[in-house]
């Protein structure tokens, strides 16, 4: 196969997520695949990689040192400084009070430091539809909180499948800002769209946006094949796929005793078979022939479950308990979460796929 139609997915995770994706890339691009990914879906830190990737510049070695300035200065001290300025804190007070009137919604928040951080880069102030390499679809994904579903902002399509499409422009710092919105971290972010269904009929409607992890961390479901056009915007045609998994992989835990930790284990516990179960989809659908091929370079896999040795690799237990914060990365740290993500994606394309490309 020398064309080969790639779906790539970029996981969330943080700046984990992003260093992971850096490195998947690395080896993408040394193979020569990178030119061969049609579309590419990003979650969270993911995304922001996707965007950094997909609407920075042409060149892939510019574009690299553009990700590691930025992992390496981190993004967690510029949002304290925005969200905290004394003017951005009376917006956000009077927001807060104004939201507790119902029927209003709330206007502004921590959020909007985000989308002004990645505004003030010039791939954040682009609108999703005006990627760098014409012809290369991308998808950015948040959660609405209203209804359950995902909001993908697209450079092909944005829409939400309970309201139809999105006729607003978007900026790739809005979109990538909904989709990074931990909860814990970042308030969710409430915007008005007018939307178009399928019949034509036109309609304004809020969406309350918070992290797309929430509902599909892995970017996985809009590559899914034989998805239908009267469910969704997002179909693509697709021979291969290659996800970037940031996750850390199931850890040994002992049960909490009090319900505090009870809960946040039966959310980690129901999450991870979540995730589990979009992963075996996509292998069911390359054992069935649906699919040429799947790559999972996942960044909690335990180095014994490799099917060959790899020489000098980044431990797993190095990297699996990197933070998913958007703090600045340190060299060290930077250097083994990426090594990692090159070293698993480079062995697991020559052992199983060694023709793909050539």
């Amino acid at each position: 196969m020398t064309t080969p139609r790639i779906g790539l997915a970029l996981s969330g995770g943080g700046f984990r997520a992003t260093a992971f994706g850096l490195g998947c890339l690395r080896a993408l691009q040394d193979r020569d695949l990178l030119q061969h990914v049609s579309v590419v879906s990003g979650i969270s830190g993911g995304s922001l990689l996707t965007a950094m990737w997909a609407y920075g510049p042409a060149e892939f070695a510019e574009f690299d040192d553009s990700v590691v300035q930025l992992l390496r200065s981190g993004l967690q001290a510029e949002l304290a400084r925005r969200a905290f300025a004394p003017t951005a804190i009376v917006k956000s007070a009077s927001s807060a009070l104004r939201a507790t009137v119902p029927g209003q919604r709330r206007g502004y928040s921590r959020t909007d430091a985000l989308i002004a951080a990645l505004s003030s880069r010039t791939f954040g102030s682009r609108d999703v539809a005006d990627v760098t390499h014409p012809g290369r679809s991308v998808i950015l994904s948040a959660t609405d909180m209203n209804t359950g579903n995902a909001v993908r902002f697209g450079s092909r399509v944005s829409s939400c499948s309970a309201y139809g499409k999105i006729l607003d422009s978007v900026t790739v710092a809005e979109a990538v800002a909904a989709s990074a919105a931990f909860p814990i971290l970042l308030p969710a972010m409430t915007r008005e769209y007018e939307f178009e269904n399928r019949d034509g009929h036109r309609t304004h409607e809020t969406v309350v946006m918070t992290d797309g992890g929430v509902y599909d961390n892995l970017g996985l479901s809009p590559l899914l094949p034989n998805r239908s056009t009267a469910h969704t915007s997002h179909t693509y045609d697709l021979d291969f796929l290659i996800a970037a998994d940031a996750g850390r992989g199931h850890a040994h835990r002992r049960a909490a005793r009090f319900l505090p930790g009870r809960l946040s284990q039966s959310f980690d516990i129901t999450y991870g078979k979540t995730q589990d179960a979009s992963r075996g989809r996509i292998h069911d659908a390359a054992a069935a022939g649906q699919i040429n091929g799947f790559v999972h370079a996942y960044l909690g896999m335990r180095d014994s479950k490799l099917p060959v040795p790899i020489q000098d690799l980044v431990p797993r237990e190095r990297v699996e308990k990197y933070p998913t914060n958007f703090a600045a990365m340190s060299a060290d740290d930077l250097s083994a979460v990426s090594v990692r993500g090159e070293q698993l994606t480079r062995l697991l394309l020559s052992h199983y796929h060694a023709d793909l490309g050539t």
